[in-house]
């Protein structure tokens, strides 16, 4: 016989829902549609497909990851070792190995840049049409940022 989610009432008019809970090694075989809380994972499991998957964990969280760059007004290329670093080295690398241009959204000066018409991505670089303009040290109105792991966001 399997288990059920059973409501409680905890006071007057305040309602949960309990969920049941197992360790690891005595989860059930598993059907489509069970979840359950793992007591050795802290995490909440649904079973889908043919395995248990995690609902909730720290790995879960969905992390954005911002690199900066400065332009020199000549320079293109930004990655893979091109490009200036805010500190001025030439050892420009992205922090993330994106999938393609849709997982990162690049601003120089705090203005968007359209993937495909102001830059391409491929092979670890960002290649822009026209040299982003050197920074000019007062107001960091140049600064070039790179924000990775847009695709987590949707997962």
């Amino acid at each position: 016989m399997g288990r059920y989610v059973k409501n409680r009432q905890l006071a007057p008019g305040a309602t949960t829902v309990e969920t049941p809970q197992t360790t690891t090694a005595n989860r059930p075989a598993g059907q489509d549609g069970q979840i359950i809380f793992n007591t050795t994972t802290q995490t909440y499991q649904a079973y889908i497909g043919s395995q248990w998957h995690n609902l909730s964990s720290a790995n879960a969280e969905k992390t954005i990851i911002v690199d900066t760059f400065q332009g020199d007004g000549s320079t293109t290329i930004f990655g893979n070792g091109s490009g200036n670093t805010l500190d001025g080295s030439t050892a420009a690398n992205l922090s993330v190995e994106p999938t393609d241009a849709t997982d990162l959204q690049i601003f120089i000066g705090g203005v968007y840049q359209v993937p495909g018409t102001n830059y391409t991505y491929s092979g670890g670089a960002i290649t822009f049409g026209s040299a982003p303009p050197a920074n000019n040290g007062v107001d960091s109105a140049h600064i070039i940022a790179v924000i990775h792991n847009l695709h987590k966001l949707g997962a």
